[in-house]
């Protein structure tokens, strides 16, 4: 009997012990309440029933400071934690402050920016807002109008249906927009095509530029007093100024015939009265001195009117252009070592001497 009650003594202290140490150990952090027992040994009630997502959203807004910079997938990751624990008003607000262009630290990425637009409208969506949703949905397609559905399993039936209801008022406007960017492509690649023609036309005009070469050729005034046409082929008039010369050089040689055959029978009648005999040959002076008196006169007019026209139509200068002289070309310095060389050496020895032929190749 006396063994039996020491054993139950050892087992009340047993049982007293572990229940005062718990009572006197404090929670863990994230150890709920309830799980603590209190120092009569029973468990107290919770406080409160707290969604987990809802905590975790709220600790992250808590870490968030003002001055926090985020990069665009932190900043989606916070926005995502707002819609998730039912926080639309607040997700929208976020949302939109991210999306202006002219905000702090807007978000910048395009794949982000096309998800926050979605989870915008899920947000306005969820808050009430069916018409506000319209904006950002359309904003998002008009950026891509390849954009495919927001997924189901990730947003609600009302978002998917929202989104394609979107799509298909936008489907005229799409259009349009892809005939408008196809327009514009065409137009960039026909003003690409111009600008290659003109630097292909400008380079083919440098290098006609660069093969030929462009020549002043002054006049001299003295040379349009020289008659025979020379005034005329100075000023580049040559078919007046060779007519000029064949018809004087015409004219002057029979004028010059004339007095030529004029003499010879002067002569002659000299001649003849000398020996007492007398020739008559005056019809005959007559006729040579009308061919003369007419082609001097012709002569005369032709010079004066051609050194007159020359003067009148007088060209200071002409530019000229002809073909470049090209650089001779550079040829590789030849060795002043020949490529053969042939030499004699004599030489001497006990049985005489002799001549050695050295050569190199």
């Amino acid at each position: 009997m006396q063994r039996f009650l020491s054993a139950v003594v050892l087992m009340s202290v047993g049982a007293l012990m572990p229940a005062r140490v718990l009572a006197q150990t404090p929670p863990a952090p994230g150890a709920p309440k309830s799980a603590v027992p209190s120092a009569t040994g029973a468990a107290t009630p919770p406080a409160a029933n707290v969604s987990p997502r809802k905590g975790a959203a709220d600790s992250t807004t808590a870490k968030l400071k003002p001055g926090d910079q985020l990069s665009d997938e932190a900043e989606l990751s916070r926005v995502v934690g707002l819609y998730e624990a039912g926080k639309y008003v607040e997700c929208s607000t976020e949302i939109e402050r991210l999306l202006d262009p002219t905000g702090k630290d807007p978000l910048r990425q395009p794949a982000i920016v096309e998800n926050a637009r979605v989870y915008w409208a899920a947000c306005l969506l969820g808050a009430g807002g069916g018409d506000a949703a319209d904006a950002p949905l359309r904003a998002a397609i008009h950026e891509n109008p390849q954009m495919k559905p927001p997924d189901s399993l990730v947003f609600p039936g009302p978002v998917v249906e929202h989104f394609l209801r979107v799509r298909d008022s936008l489907v005229n406007e799409i259009r349009a927009a892809e005939q408008a960017r196809i327009r514009q492509a065409q137009a960039e690649a026909r003003q690409r095509q111009q600008r290659l023609a003109e630097d292909r036309d400008r380079m083919q005009a440098l290098e006609q530029l660069a093969r030929t070469e462009t020549l002043v050729v002054r006049n001299r005034r003295v040379l349009s007093f020289v008659p025979f046409g020379v005034g005329q082929i100075q000023n580049r008039q040559e078919t007046l100024g060779y007519t000029l010369m064949a018809s004087e050089v015409v004219l002057g040689s029979l004028a010059v015939a004339a007095i030529a055959m004029q003499v010879q029978l002067v002569v002659e009648a000299d001649a003849q009265a000398k020996q007492g005999r007398v020739l008559d040959n005056a019809t005959l002076l007559s006729q040579w001195g009308t061919v003369k008196r007419v082609s001097f006169l012709g002569f005369a007019a032709l010079a004066v009117g051609g050194v007159l026209q020359a003067q009148f139509a007088y060209v200071p200068e002409f530019e000229e252009t002809r073909p470049r002289a090209h650089p001779p070309a550079k040829r590789p310095p030849t060795s002043a070592r020949p490529d053969f060389q042939v030499g004699a050496l004599p030489y001497l020895d006990t049985r005489g001497g002799g001549l050695s032929v050295v050569g190199s190749f």
